[in-house]
């Protein structure tokens, strides 16, 4: 199993089992997606708990919206989240409008 994509599904146990139970289910292919885009997702929502100021909640969204243009050109920064993305195809299943929204 790709590096990036083994801390995504390490991450998605310790932090949202339920998800990770839901996600067994799912084909390989789709376990891999899932797996990087609930990793994706917990990034996201923990920046919240994370910063004290908003101001440097901002710049962690804002890094994450270049890494999801990046990702859609062709190259993924070095954050295993992003990396999982990249290594399962994102650009071609996840809607860069769509992953902004979340």
């Amino acid at each position: 199993m790709n590096p990036a994509l083994a801390h995504c599904v390490a991450a998605v146990r310790r932090h949202d089992y339920d998800r990770y139970l839901c996600a067994l289910f799912a084909a390989p292919r789709g376990r891999d997606r899932l797996m990087a885009l609930y990793a994706f997702n917990f990034e996201l929502a923990r920046i919240r708990e994370s910063v004290r100021e908003p101001a440097l909640g901002a710049m962690r969204l804002e890094w994450w919206r270049d890494a999801l243009a990046g990702l859609h050109a062709g190259a993924a920064p070095a954050h295993p989240a992003a990396r999982a993305l990249a290594v399962t195809g994102a650009k071609d299943w996840l809607p860069r409008a769509a992953a902004e929204a979340l």
